[in-house]
């Protein structure tokens, strides 16, 4: 028996899983689906997963060949989604949320991670210690980021005036740059972007998360176009059993991960650092899906109720009047998600390798 269990049977991609985990069986592949897939932004850290399935041959055996692009944003992969240029996808939740409000067709079929770490990050050795200490400080922030909407309700849940902070606008591309110059104090961001850059680099830095301060932030999902899932929802099943095989095995084997990361996309090891990059990406990655939802419940599964209380915030932050607040049940389901677990000591071993990352956040 393999290190991974199956927890639900399906025709065709059932038993091409049954023979990964070393169950007997596996039923003839009867189609191929070409899929067209995006990611939120740059293949890194947290978003490798995909291409070390594909290198495994997770998708192949279930009849997907994958195709795989390189993101610019969350509203920019929903938009991409939901007009058909991809099939399928990986959105943060906050922009989804924003999205499927808007009216875009889309389907959330699966939670991937359940932090998205969103917060404010300062160099180590800063003397902002708390949240509180960002009054009268400048802060880096990219508008059009999915963090920066939310550091109003940030400062409200962690009781210091969001008007006493020099916010200054910045563009993505700099963001970390300011930062570590010293041309600014701090930067709102998402720590397991940000983070990697910084540190890859040799400047020691730190994260407060919302999260910490009460606002629920769960991380990537993975999305369809309305149309994808209804026409085909035997391939939108194939498709997040693999994604899951693909994390499952990469969070319990990131150092083999890792190399056929590298092997799938050569030039992501090009530049200085880009291993310790993607490692540290990869390490806060963990972090953010050694959660109950997914150690109870198996990877992909989502609590609805987190998912209420993130439109609430997305209504409450980003709302207009035109907007229709839409029903988490309109939009996401379980019902593809949850397949694949991981056993009790993998959690474990897991968690023991987590302690370096973890201290990087509060």
């Amino acid at each position: 028996m393999s290190q991974f269990k199956s927890t639900r049977r399906r025709f065709l991609q059932a038993g091409a899983a049954a023979g990964a985990f070393g169950m007997i069986g596996r039923p003839a592949i009867a189609k191929t689906w070409n899929v067209k897939f995006t990611l939120a932004w740059l293949a890194q850290g947290t978003s490798l997963f995909p291409y070390v399935g594909k290198q495994k041959g997770f998708f192949a055996k279930r009849g997907i060949d994958l195709d795989i692009s390189r993101g610019f944003g969350s509203l920019a992969a929903a938009q991409s989604i939901a007009s058909g240029q991809f099939d399928y996808g990986i959105v943060i939740s906050a922009p989804l949320v924003l999205m499927v409000a808007k009216g875009l067709p889309l389907k959330g079929l699966a939670t991937v991670d359940y932090d998205a770490m969103m917060g404010v990050g300062v160099l180590a050795d800063s003397p902002i210690r708390t949240p509180a200490d960002l009054v009268g400080k400048k802060i880096a922030t990219v508008p059009a980021s999915a963090e920066s909407p939310f550091f109003a309700a940030y400062a409200k849940l962690a009781k210091f005036d969001a008007s006493t902070a020099q916010m200054v606008n910045v563009d993505a591309k700099v963001i970390e740059r300011t930062l570590e110059s010293g041309q600014t104090d701090a930067m709102t961001g998402i720590a397991s972007s940000s983070l990697p850059v910084l540190l890859s680099s040799g400047k020691p830095a730190r994260w407060m998360l919302y999260s910490s301060a009460g606002i629920p932030t769960y991380g990537n999902a993975i999305v369809g176009s309305t149309k994808s899932v209804e026409s085909d929802p035997e391939l939108s099943a194939a498709l997040v059993d693999a994604l899951f095989e693909s994390l499952a095995f990469t969070i319990a084997n990131p150092e083999e991960a890792a190399d056929l990361f590298f092997k799938a996309v050569p030039e992501a090891g090009l530049t200085a650092g880009a291993r310790e990059f993607v490692r540290i990406g990869m390490g806060l990655h963990r972090v953010g899906i050694a959660k109950p939802e997914a150690i109870k419940n198996g990877l992909g599964y989502g609590d609805p109720k987190v998912y209420d209380a993130i439109t609430d915030l997305v209504m409450s932050y980003l709302g207009t009047p035109d907007m229709k607040r839409p029903a988490v049940d309109d939009w996401y389901s379980n019902k593809f998600a949850g397949n694949i677990k991981l056993a009790p000591e993998q959690w474990s071993k897991i968690d023991g390798g987590l302690g370096e990352f973890r201290k990087l956040l509060s």
